[in-house]
């Protein structure tokens, strides 16, 4: 019924309510501040291209990692604001979008992104297709592609960049670092950071040793 992934990696939680345009609706870290409109199009991306390839099936993914939102995943948002904007005139897309809850990063984003297809589809896609920030595009595309031993097509859509760049290509250069130096994340910094987003009762529902890609 599918054979291609487009995953759209989430980066907060929306209320469920207000203006997704609002950076009051949204809860945020210190350094997201006029970011929610470049989320919002990344979920549109996501849809328009999900939209145009029918064989798709689209994937929100990231866990409830701000504890003011309670258990409101990132993912869960995504979806609802697909639905605030009526899936952007695309509704049939709806029907072939799906959730994926554990994520705690982007390498997580990819991997459980994987299994979770797994799950609805019955098999490993065929293509990957990553929709979002341009300057993770090495990151996702490159690094994290390599680690999980990817070879099938993989195409990374860099929908847009924040207003900030400069400082961010900062982060984005030390984080590059530590994944290049720890591709899966399994020490520290990355390990550490990851322990941090994680809700209570936080257990992983997938197979991670089944990685025949």
């Amino acid at each position: 019924m599918f054979g291609e992934l487009i995953l759209v990696p989430g980066h907060a939680v929306w209320n469920l309510q207000g203006d997704p345009l609002d950076d009051a609706s949204w809860h945020l870290k210190p350094y997201q501040n006029s970011e929610p409109r470049y989320f919002v199009e990344h979920i549109r991306a996501g849809v328009e291209l999900a939209s145009q390839r029918p064989e798709a099936l689209l994937m929100f993914s990231g866990t409830a990692t701000e504890r003011s939102a309670g258990p409101v995943t990132e993912a869960l948002a995504y979806w609802r604001i697909a639905e605030w904007y009526g899936w952007w005139g695309a509704a049939e897309v709806r029907e072939r979008a799906v959730l994926e809850e554990y994520a705690l990063d982007s390498f997580l984003n990819v991997l459980y992104g994987l299994h979770r297809y797994k799950q609805v589809a019955g098999a490993w896609p065929e293509r990957v297709t990553v929709c979002g920030w341009g300057f993770k595009g090495r990151r996702i595309g490159v690094l994290h592609r390599e680690a999980l031993g990817w070879t099938r097509p993989f195409e990374y859509v860099a929908v847009n960049e924040p207003p900030n760049l400069k400082e961010v290509r900062v982060r984005e250069a030390a984080t590059c670092a530590e994944f290049e130096a720890d591709p899966w994340g399994e020490r520290e910094p990355i390990a550490g950071k990851r322990r941090a987003r994680m809700g209570r009762g936080y257990i992983v529902p997938y197979d991670l040793k089944n990685c025949n890609w």
